[in-house]
């Protein structure tokens, strides 16, 4: 036998075994091996049927739940109904009892008591009322002449007398009236009367001459962007007598500029602390940074005030480099200090932690802001006590 001759009865074997058949539910065709069933459903189909028989039974417990809902309902109804009328027939008893409570009490044979029963209020006969005259004391002549004298001490005690002559009496003053209102009123008279003298009480114009408000010391805390979200800790003490004047970008020839503008209400010897020179070690000498220091100190030893110089931070982005341009600065600062007679508080030791900086390197972080707010509070505390 040949292979072709065996090819042709594989083909024959496939073909009696492979057989087309059609769903009775869809109609749709499918080739199955073997002879299927005359009732034959395919998958798709009988899944279809079983989402079928799932919704209705989901239906015939939502109809179940309805039928219970509604016989719930009724009950309630029900209910609510016979206590409406419990409580009418309550209502009736008790219209009853008073109507007959108040029939007892008009026959005068029995009387029914409820709990909002009130007892009514005697009325005091006209016999038990006991009539005086409480002025009968000023009828008699060394009464009157009594109350008189009191009254008339009274009128003198709170009136003042003119220093014009003749005891003419010109305004009233209480002791609550503060010297400037009397004075008001004293100039007030002057000019109606047209006298020009002067009506002002001895001794009035030199209390309110010597009067002096008691000011505290003002304390400014002037610099550079450093100083941002330092103003709470540093002021919180005094608000009304604390400045915090930050300058983004300034250096020292800036503040030296604005100084004076800056201090113009400050008050007699005010406390000034100053925080600048770190954008100065960007650009300048060391030469041109004492100068310009030396210019601020004169123009502060102009204002009379009390002076501290706070030293350059680190700056950890630049390098060791700037660093060792910013220490020599810091203790040329303290020498010049010491000598022209001003204070200086350094921070170079606080600030060597990395996370007391912000990413920039430059500016300080929330952390390394709350840090300097408390070291110039607490500075400015040791200076003023």
């Amino acid at each position: 036998m040949t292979d072709s001759e065996v090819a042709v009865g594989v083909t024959h074997v496939a073909d009696d075994t492979m057989k087309m058949t059609g769903c009775g539910s869809c109609g749709m065709y499918m080739i199955l091996e073997g002879a299927p069933g005359k009732s034959f459903v395919c998958m798709k189909c009988r899944l279809i049927e079983l989402m079928e028989e799932k919704i209705r039974g989901l239906e015939m417990q939502v109809e179940s739940l309805v039928e219970f809902r509604k016989g719930f309902e009724q009950i309630m109804e029900q209910r609510h109904e016979v206590s409406e009328g419990k409580s009418s027939d309550l209502q009736m008893e008790a219209g009853l009892g008073n109507f007959e409570g108040r029939l007892g009490e008009e026959s005068g044979q029995w009387k029914h008591v409820t709990k909002r029963t009130r007892q009514r209020k005697r009325r005091a006969s006209e016999g038990e009322i006991e009539l005086q005259n409480r002025f009968a004391e000023l009828e008699n002549e060394e009464g009157a002449q009594q109350v008189v004298t009191e009254g008339d001490r009274a009128r003198k005690k709170r009136r003042a007398v003119s220093p014009i002559g003749k005891g003419e009496e010109l305004m009233e003053i209480t002791p609550n009236m503060s010297p400037r209102r009397i004075q008001d009123g004293l100039k007030r008279i002057t000019r109606e009367n047209g006298n020009g003298k002067n009506l002002q009480p001895e001794g009035t114009g030199d209390r309110l001459e010597n009067s002096t408000v008691t000011r505290k010391r003002q304390v400014y805390v002037i610099g550079d962007s450093l100083l941002r979200r330092i103003d709470r800790p540093v002021t919180r003490a005094d608000p009304e007598n604390r400045r915090v004047c930050c300058l983004p970008g300034a250096k020292i020839r800036d503040v030296d500029l604005r100084l004076k503008r800056i201090l113009k209400g400050a008050g007699k010897n005010p406390l000034i602390i100053l925080h600048v020179g770190t954008n100065d070690t960007a650009r300048f000498s060391l030469e041109s940074i004492k100068g310009d220091y030396v210019r601020l100190g004169r123009t502060l030893k102009e204002i009379e005030a009390q002076v501290i110089f706070s030293g350059i931070l680190p700056v950890p982005r630049e390098g060791q480099q700037r660093c060792d341009k910013i220490m020599t600065i810091n203790r040329w600062l303290r020498q010049w200090c010491y000598k022209e007679g001003f204070g200086m508080y350094g921070h170079w030791e606080a600030f060597m932690d990395r996370g007391q900086f912000s990413r920039d390197g430059l500016h300080l972080s929330r952390e390394g802001n709350r840090l300097l707010g408390w070291r110039l509070a607490q500075l400015i505390k040791r200076a003023l006590n």
